[in-house]
Protein backbone atom coordinates (compact mmCIF):
# COMPACT_ATOMS: atom_id res chain seq x y z
CA UNK A 1 0.00 0.00 0.00
CA UNK A 2 1.48 3.33 -1.04
CA UNK A 3 1.94 6.06 1.56
CA UNK A 4 0.56 9.47 0.66
CA UNK A 5 2.55 12.45 1.96
CA UNK A 6 1.37 16.04 2.31
CA UNK A 7 3.49 18.66 0.56
CA UNK A 8 3.27 22.25 1.88
CA UNK A 9 2.40 25.03 -0.54
CA UNK A 10 5.27 27.07 -1.87
CA UNK A 11 5.28 30.83 -2.51
CA UNK A 12 3.96 30.56 -6.07
CA UNK A 13 1.07 28.24 -5.22
CA UNK A 14 -0.14 30.44 -2.38
CA UNK A 15 0.03 33.73 -4.30
CA UNK A 16 -1.71 32.23 -7.37
CA UNK A 17 -4.86 31.87 -5.26
CA UNK A 18 -5.08 35.68 -5.10
CA UNK A 19 -4.93 36.12 -8.89
CA UNK A 20 -8.23 36.69 -10.74
CA UNK A 21 -7.83 35.77 -14.45
CA UNK A 22 -8.60 38.57 -16.92
CA UNK A 23 -10.44 36.09 -19.14
CA UNK A 24 -11.61 32.77 -17.68
CA UNK A 25 -11.22 31.15 -21.08
CA UNK A 26 -7.47 31.71 -21.03
CA UNK A 27 -7.01 31.09 -17.29
CA UNK A 28 -4.32 32.41 -14.98
CA UNK A 29 -1.48 34.05 -16.99
CA UNK A 30 1.00 32.93 -14.30
CA UNK A 31 0.40 29.26 -15.12
CA UNK A 32 3.36 28.65 -17.42
CA UNK A 33 4.19 24.96 -17.30
CA UNK A 34 7.39 23.27 -18.32
CA UNK A 35 7.17 21.28 -21.53
CA UNK A 36 6.19 18.53 -21.47
CA UNK A 37 4.09 18.99 -18.33
CA UNK A 38 4.53 16.31 -15.66
CA UNK A 39 2.50 15.90 -12.48
CA UNK A 40 4.35 17.38 -9.53
CA UNK A 41 6.87 19.18 -11.75
CA UNK A 42 7.23 22.88 -10.76
CA UNK A 43 6.14 25.56 -13.18
CA UNK A 44 8.89 27.46 -14.94
CA UNK A 45 8.02 31.09 -14.31
CA UNK A 46 11.06 33.00 -13.09
CA UNK A 47 9.11 36.24 -12.76
CA UNK A 48 7.65 34.83 -9.54
CA UNK A 49 11.08 34.42 -7.97
CA UNK A 50 11.53 37.60 -5.91
CA UNK A 51 15.02 38.38 -4.68
CA UNK A 52 15.44 39.29 -1.00
CA UNK A 53 18.80 41.00 -1.59
CA UNK A 54 19.23 44.16 0.51
CA UNK A 55 15.90 43.41 2.19
CA UNK A 56 15.71 44.65 5.79
CA UNK A 57 12.74 42.37 6.62
CA UNK A 58 14.00 39.09 8.04
CA UNK A 59 12.05 35.87 7.66
CA UNK A 60 9.28 36.24 10.21
CA UNK A 61 9.63 33.80 13.11
CA UNK A 62 8.96 33.88 16.85
CA UNK A 63 10.64 31.30 19.08
CA UNK A 64 10.92 30.39 22.74
CA UNK A 65 14.17 32.34 22.92
CA UNK A 66 12.32 35.50 21.84
CA UNK A 67 9.87 35.03 24.73
CA UNK A 68 12.73 34.48 27.22
CA UNK A 69 14.47 37.61 25.95
CA UNK A 70 11.24 39.60 26.30
CA UNK A 71 11.06 38.73 30.02
CA UNK A 72 14.73 39.54 30.58
CA UNK A 73 14.38 42.85 28.64
CA UNK A 74 11.44 43.96 30.77
CA UNK A 75 13.22 43.14 34.02
CA UNK A 76 16.44 44.89 32.95
CA UNK A 77 15.35 47.86 30.83
CA UNK A 78 11.79 48.70 31.88
CA UNK A 79 11.33 47.79 35.56
CA UNK A 80 14.97 48.53 36.51
CA UNK A 81 14.37 47.29 40.04
CA UNK A 82 16.60 48.79 42.71
CA UNK A 83 16.98 48.85 46.49
CA UNK A 84 18.45 51.35 48.96
CA UNK A 85 21.43 49.99 50.86
CA UNK A 86 23.91 52.02 52.92
CA UNK A 87 22.33 55.22 51.56
CA UNK A 88 23.15 54.04 48.04
CA UNK A 89 20.84 53.00 45.22
CA UNK A 90 21.74 49.47 44.10
CA UNK A 91 20.28 47.99 40.91
CA UNK A 92 18.99 44.44 41.29
CA UNK A 93 20.79 42.04 38.88
CA UNK A 94 18.69 39.65 36.82
CA UNK A 95 19.99 36.24 35.70
CA UNK A 96 18.42 33.27 33.96
CA UNK A 97 18.30 30.08 36.00
CA UNK A 98 20.44 27.67 34.01
CA UNK A 99 20.43 24.01 35.00
CA UNK A 100 23.52 24.36 37.23
CA UNK A 101 22.43 27.59 38.89
CA UNK A 102 18.88 26.41 39.48
CA UNK A 103 20.03 23.13 41.05
CA UNK A 104 22.37 25.03 43.38
CA UNK A 105 19.59 27.39 44.43
CA UNK A 106 17.16 24.56 45.12
CA UNK A 107 19.77 22.77 47.21
CA UNK A 108 21.16 25.69 49.26
CA UNK A 109 18.29 28.13 49.14
CA UNK A 110 20.46 30.99 47.86
CA UNK A 111 22.91 31.79 45.07
CA UNK A 112 26.65 32.45 45.40
CA UNK A 113 29.00 34.01 42.86
CA UNK A 114 32.38 32.63 41.69
CA UNK A 115 33.99 33.87 44.93
CA UNK A 116 31.38 32.04 47.07
CA UNK A 117 29.80 35.34 48.10
CA UNK A 118 26.07 35.23 48.76
CA UNK A 119 24.35 37.29 46.06
CA UNK A 120 21.72 39.71 47.34
CA UNK A 121 19.77 41.52 46.04
CA UNK A 122 19.16 39.26 43.03
CA UNK A 123 16.34 38.05 40.74
CA UNK A 124 16.52 34.67 39.03
CA UNK A 125 13.89 33.35 36.62
CA UNK A 126 13.51 30.03 34.80
CA UNK A 127 10.96 28.69 32.32
CA UNK A 128 9.13 25.78 33.91
CA UNK A 129 6.11 25.07 31.70
CA UNK A 130 4.79 25.68 28.17
CA UNK A 131 1.25 24.68 27.21
CA UNK A 132 -0.77 25.29 24.05
CA UNK A 133 -3.63 27.77 24.22
CA UNK A 134 -6.21 26.13 21.98
CA UNK A 135 -8.78 28.83 22.64
CA UNK A 136 -6.96 31.23 20.29
CA UNK A 137 -6.44 30.50 16.58
CA UNK A 138 -5.99 27.25 14.73
CA UNK A 139 -3.56 26.63 11.89
CA UNK A 140 -5.63 23.58 10.77
CA UNK A 141 -2.67 21.68 9.28
CA UNK A 142 0.97 22.14 10.23
CA UNK A 143 2.14 20.82 6.84
CA UNK A 144 -0.16 22.99 4.77
CA UNK A 145 -0.92 26.27 6.51
CA UNK A 146 -4.20 27.86 5.42
CA UNK A 147 -4.77 30.59 8.00
CA UNK A 148 -2.51 33.48 7.06
CA UNK A 149 -2.18 37.19 7.75
CA UNK A 150 -1.14 39.80 5.18
CA UNK A 151 0.85 42.90 6.17
CA UNK A 152 1.07 45.81 3.72
CA UNK A 153 4.11 48.06 3.23
CA UNK A 154 2.84 51.09 1.29
CA UNK A 155 6.18 52.83 0.79
CA UNK A 156 9.34 50.81 0.20
CA UNK A 157 12.91 51.61 -0.80
CA UNK A 158 11.95 51.26 -4.47
CA UNK A 159 8.81 53.39 -4.03
CA UNK A 160 9.84 56.23 -1.74
CA UNK A 161 7.40 59.03 -0.94
CA UNK A 162 7.88 62.32 -2.78
CA UNK A 163 5.85 65.50 -3.20
CA UNK A 164 5.96 65.10 -6.97
CA UNK A 165 4.27 61.70 -6.82
CA UNK A 166 1.69 62.95 -4.32
CA UNK A 167 0.78 66.02 -6.41
CA UNK A 168 0.38 63.89 -9.53
CA UNK A 169 -1.66 61.23 -7.74
CA UNK A 170 0.87 58.50 -8.46
CA UNK A 171 0.07 55.50 -6.31
CA UNK A 172 3.24 53.57 -5.37
CA UNK A 173 3.59 49.86 -5.92
CA UNK A 174 2.51 48.16 -2.70
CA UNK A 175 4.47 45.36 -1.09
CA UNK A 176 2.79 42.61 0.94
CA UNK A 177 4.29 40.19 3.45
CA UNK A 178 2.33 37.03 4.18
CA UNK A 179 2.85 35.18 7.48
CA UNK A 180 1.11 32.23 9.09
CA UNK A 181 -1.29 32.26 11.98
CA UNK A 182 0.93 31.33 14.96
CA UNK A 183 0.56 28.72 17.67
CA UNK A 184 -0.63 30.49 20.80
CA UNK A 185 1.02 29.23 23.98
CA UNK A 186 1.00 29.93 27.71
CA UNK A 187 4.47 30.04 29.24
CA UNK A 188 5.14 29.92 32.98
CA UNK A 189 8.30 31.12 34.71
CA UNK A 190 9.39 30.42 38.28
CA UNK A 191 11.04 33.50 39.73
CA UNK A 192 13.00 33.99 42.97
CA UNK A 193 13.98 37.27 44.66
CA UNK A 194 16.71 37.62 47.30
CA UNK A 195 17.38 40.71 49.41
CA UNK A 196 19.28 41.54 52.58
CA UNK A 197 16.35 43.12 54.41
CA UNK A 198 12.58 42.67 54.52
CA UNK A 199 12.03 46.36 53.71
CA UNK A 200 13.95 45.93 50.45
CA UNK A 201 11.85 42.86 49.58
CA UNK A 202 8.61 44.78 50.18
CA UNK A 203 9.67 47.49 47.72
CA UNK A 204 10.46 44.94 45.01
CA UNK A 205 7.18 43.06 45.53
CA UNK A 206 5.27 46.34 45.25
CA UNK A 207 6.94 47.17 41.92
CA UNK A 208 6.37 43.71 40.47
CA UNK A 209 2.75 43.63 41.60
CA UNK A 210 2.16 47.00 39.90
CA UNK A 211 3.79 45.75 36.65
CA UNK A 212 1.53 42.68 36.55
CA UNK A 213 -1.29 42.47 33.98
CA UNK A 214 0.70 44.37 31.35
CA UNK A 215 2.65 43.65 28.18
CA UNK A 216 6.28 42.67 28.77
CA UNK A 217 9.01 42.82 26.14
CA UNK A 218 10.92 45.06 23.78
CA UNK A 219 8.48 47.43 21.98
CA UNK A 220 10.67 47.21 18.86
CA UNK A 221 10.37 43.40 18.75
CA UNK A 222 7.69 41.44 20.58
CA UNK A 223 5.53 42.12 23.62
CA UNK A 224 3.50 39.50 25.49
CA UNK A 225 0.74 39.82 28.06
CA UNK A 226 1.94 38.75 31.52
CA UNK A 227 0.38 38.15 34.92
CA UNK A 228 1.60 37.51 38.47
CA UNK A 229 -1.08 36.04 40.74
CA UNK A 230 0.70 35.71 44.09
CA UNK A 231 4.00 36.06 45.96
CA UNK A 232 5.20 33.35 48.36
CA UNK A 233 7.26 34.51 51.30
CA UNK A 234 10.17 32.09 51.83
CA UNK A 235 12.10 34.09 54.45
CA UNK A 236 14.26 31.85 56.68
CA UNK A 237 15.91 32.60 60.04
CA UNK A 238 17.34 29.19 60.88
CA UNK A 239 19.86 29.28 63.76
CA UNK A 240 23.41 28.71 62.60
CA UNK A 241 22.61 29.47 58.95
CA UNK A 242 22.76 32.66 56.92
CA UNK A 243 19.72 34.87 57.22
CA UNK A 244 17.68 34.45 54.03
CA UNK A 245 15.11 36.97 52.79
CA UNK A 246 13.49 35.34 49.79
CA UNK A 247 10.21 35.48 47.84
CA UNK A 248 8.95 33.16 45.12
CA UNK A 249 6.37 33.99 42.45
CA UNK A 250 5.11 32.50 39.19
CA UNK A 251 5.04 34.65 36.07
CA UNK A 252 2.45 33.58 33.46
CA UNK A 253 2.96 34.92 29.96
CA UNK A 254 0.69 34.59 26.91
CA UNK A 255 2.86 34.21 23.81
CA UNK A 256 2.89 32.73 20.33
CA UNK A 257 5.28 30.65 18.24
CA UNK A 258 6.14 30.61 14.52
CA UNK A 259 9.12 28.25 14.16
CA UNK A 260 11.88 28.85 11.63
CA UNK A 261 11.56 25.46 9.93
CA UNK A 262 11.24 24.18 6.37
CA UNK A 263 7.44 24.14 6.56
CA UNK A 264 7.42 27.77 7.65
CA UNK A 265 9.74 28.76 4.80
CA UNK A 266 7.73 26.96 2.12
CA UNK A 267 4.25 27.81 3.33
CA UNK A 268 4.57 31.19 4.98
CA UNK A 269 7.59 33.27 3.96
CA UNK A 270 5.97 34.97 0.98
CA UNK A 271 6.29 38.39 -0.54
CA UNK A 272 4.03 39.87 -3.22
CA UNK A 273 3.67 43.19 -5.01
CA UNK A 274 0.65 45.16 -6.17
CA UNK A 275 0.04 45.52 -9.89
CA UNK A 276 0.51 48.78 -11.79
CA UNK A 277 -1.81 49.76 -14.64
CA UNK A 278 -0.65 50.61 -18.17
CA UNK A 279 -3.18 52.56 -20.28
CA UNK A 280 -2.75 52.58 -24.06
CA UNK A 281 -4.60 55.42 -25.74
CA UNK A 282 -4.97 53.73 -29.14
CA UNK A 283 -5.86 50.06 -29.58
CA UNK A 284 -6.24 48.06 -32.77
CA UNK A 285 -7.84 44.70 -33.48
CA UNK A 286 -7.44 42.52 -36.57
CA UNK A 287 -9.96 39.84 -35.59
CA UNK A 288 -13.49 39.69 -34.21
CA UNK A 289 -12.33 37.73 -31.17
CA UNK A 290 -9.80 40.40 -30.17
CA UNK A 291 -12.38 43.15 -30.80
CA UNK A 292 -14.89 41.48 -28.44
CA UNK A 293 -12.22 41.04 -25.75
CA UNK A 294 -11.38 44.75 -25.90
CA UNK A 295 -15.04 45.80 -25.80
CA UNK A 296 -15.72 43.57 -22.75
CA UNK A 297 -12.67 44.80 -20.84
CA UNK A 298 -13.77 45.90 -17.31
CA UNK A 299 -13.01 49.43 -16.21
CA UNK A 300 -10.51 49.22 -13.35
CA UNK A 301 -9.93 51.69 -10.58
CA UNK A 302 -7.36 54.43 -11.02
CA UNK A 303 -3.87 53.17 -10.19
CA UNK A 304 -0.34 54.12 -11.12
CA UNK A 305 -0.62 54.78 -14.87
CA UNK A 306 1.71 55.03 -17.82
CA UNK A 307 -0.10 56.96 -20.57
CA UNK A 308 1.05 57.04 -24.19
CA UNK A 309 0.77 60.10 -26.39
CA UNK A 310 -2.69 59.18 -27.71
CA UNK A 311 -5.47 59.92 -25.26
CA UNK A 312 -8.24 58.69 -27.58
CA UNK A 313 -9.41 55.12 -27.19
CA UNK A 314 -10.20 54.11 -30.78
CA UNK A 315 -10.76 50.52 -31.88
CA UNK A 316 -10.29 49.71 -35.58
CA UNK A 317 -11.74 46.44 -36.79
CA UNK A 318 -10.28 45.16 -40.07
CA UNK A 319 -12.85 42.44 -40.73
CA UNK A 320 -12.02 41.92 -44.39
CA UNK A 321 -8.32 42.03 -45.10
CA UNK A 322 -7.10 41.35 -41.57
CA UNK A 323 -4.13 43.72 -42.07
CA UNK A 324 -3.50 47.46 -42.04
CA UNK A 325 -2.02 49.48 -44.90
CA UNK A 326 1.59 50.71 -44.40
CA UNK A 327 0.58 54.38 -44.05
CA UNK A 328 -1.79 53.58 -41.21
CA UNK A 329 0.85 51.46 -39.43
CA UNK A 330 3.39 54.26 -39.73
CA UNK A 331 0.92 56.76 -38.30
CA UNK A 332 -0.03 54.52 -35.38
CA UNK A 333 3.60 53.80 -34.52
CA UNK A 334 4.80 57.42 -34.72
CA UNK A 335 5.31 59.21 -31.41
CA UNK A 336 7.81 62.07 -31.05
CA UNK A 337 8.94 64.14 -28.09
CA UNK A 338 9.79 67.82 -28.62
CA UNK A 339 10.91 70.60 -26.27
CA UNK A 340 8.98 73.84 -26.53
CA UNK A 341 10.28 77.44 -26.83
CA UNK A 342 8.99 80.04 -24.37
CA UNK A 343 7.02 82.95 -25.91
CA UNK A 344 5.12 84.40 -22.95
CA UNK A 345 3.44 83.18 -19.78
CA UNK A 346 0.57 81.58 -21.76
CA UNK A 347 2.23 80.54 -25.06
CA UNK A 348 5.06 78.32 -26.26
CA UNK A 349 5.96 76.86 -29.66
CA UNK A 350 7.29 73.54 -30.94
CA UNK A 351 9.48 73.18 -34.08
CA UNK A 352 7.22 70.75 -35.99
CA UNK A 353 3.73 70.49 -37.42
CA UNK A 354 1.08 67.80 -37.05
CA UNK A 355 1.45 64.40 -38.69
CA UNK A 356 -1.32 63.96 -41.28
CA UNK A 357 -3.77 61.19 -40.32
CA UNK A 358 -4.53 58.54 -43.03
CA UNK A 359 -7.98 58.14 -44.49
CA UNK A 360 -10.33 56.44 -42.04
CA UNK A 361 -8.72 57.86 -38.90
CA UNK A 362 -9.76 61.05 -37.08
CA UNK A 363 -7.75 64.15 -37.95
CA UNK A 364 -4.73 64.84 -35.77
CA UNK A 365 -5.62 67.28 -33.00
CA UNK A 366 -4.65 68.25 -29.48
CA UNK A 367 -6.08 64.91 -28.31
CA UNK A 368 -3.11 63.16 -29.93
CA UNK A 369 -0.60 64.99 -27.73
CA UNK A 370 0.43 65.04 -24.09
CA UNK A 371 2.09 68.10 -22.52
CA UNK A 372 4.31 68.46 -19.45
CA UNK A 373 5.70 71.53 -17.70
CA UNK A 374 8.68 70.71 -15.48
CA UNK A 375 7.46 67.11 -15.32
CA UNK A 376 3.89 68.00 -14.33
CA UNK A 377 1.08 66.96 -16.64
CA UNK A 378 -0.88 69.82 -18.27
CA UNK A 379 -4.52 68.76 -18.27
CA UNK A 380 -6.52 69.11 -21.48
CA UNK A 381 -9.02 71.35 -19.69
CA UNK A 382 -6.23 73.91 -19.12
CA UNK A 383 -5.32 74.12 -22.84
CA UNK A 384 -6.93 76.99 -24.72
CA UNK A 385 -5.64 75.96 -28.17
CA UNK A 386 -2.97 73.90 -29.94
CA UNK A 387 -2.56 74.79 -33.61
CA UNK A 388 0.02 74.48 -36.39
CA UNK A 389 1.20 76.87 -39.07
CA UNK A 390 4.20 76.78 -41.43
CA UNK A 391 5.76 73.78 -39.68
CA UNK A 392 5.44 75.26 -36.18
CA UNK A 393 2.94 74.16 -33.51
CA UNK A 394 1.70 76.70 -30.97
CA UNK A 395 0.36 75.83 -27.50
CA UNK A 396 -1.79 78.34 -25.58
CA UNK A 397 -2.86 77.63 -21.99
CA UNK A 398 -5.43 79.04 -19.60
CA UNK A 399 -3.43 80.34 -16.62
CA UNK A 400 -6.50 80.55 -14.37
CA UNK A 401 -7.46 76.94 -15.09
CA UNK A 402 -3.90 75.56 -14.84
CA UNK A 403 -2.99 77.51 -11.72
CA UNK A 404 0.34 78.84 -13.02
CA UNK A 405 1.90 80.33 -16.14
CA UNK A 406 4.97 79.58 -18.24
CA UNK A 407 8.38 80.97 -17.33
CA UNK A 408 11.48 81.35 -19.48
CA UNK A 409 13.30 78.78 -17.31
CA UNK A 410 10.53 76.16 -17.58
CA UNK A 411 11.03 72.90 -19.46
CA UNK A 412 7.92 72.38 -21.61
CA UNK A 413 7.67 69.01 -23.35
CA UNK A 414 5.12 67.71 -25.86
CA UNK A 415 4.76 64.04 -26.80
CA UNK A 416 2.60 63.05 -29.75
CA UNK A 417 2.22 62.79 -33.49
CA UNK A 418 4.55 65.43 -34.85
CA UNK A 419 5.56 65.35 -38.49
Amino acid sequence: MATQSTRPENRREFMNKLVVPYDAKYGNPNDVFSEPYKAGQPENNRSLEISLKNDDDKDFSVGIKDINEAVNYYFTNVLKLSVAQNNTKVLVPVIYGSAENWKSVQSDGYYRDANSKLMAPLIMFKRTNLTQNRGLGNKLDGNQVKNTQVFEKTFTRANAYSNFKALNNRVPQKEYIVVATPDYVTVQYSCIIWTNFIEQMDKLVESLNYASRSYWGDPNKFQFYSAIDSFEDATSFTAGDDRLIRSNFTLTLNGWLIPDTMNKTLSVANRAYGASQIIFGLETANSLETFEAIQNKPQSKKLTSVITADSQNIVINQSTGGTLDPATLVYLNTTKQLTGTFVNNTTCTFPAGFLLAPTGLPATSVDNFTFFCNGQLIEKTAITSFTQSAGVSTLVIDVAQLGFGFDAADEIIAIGKFS
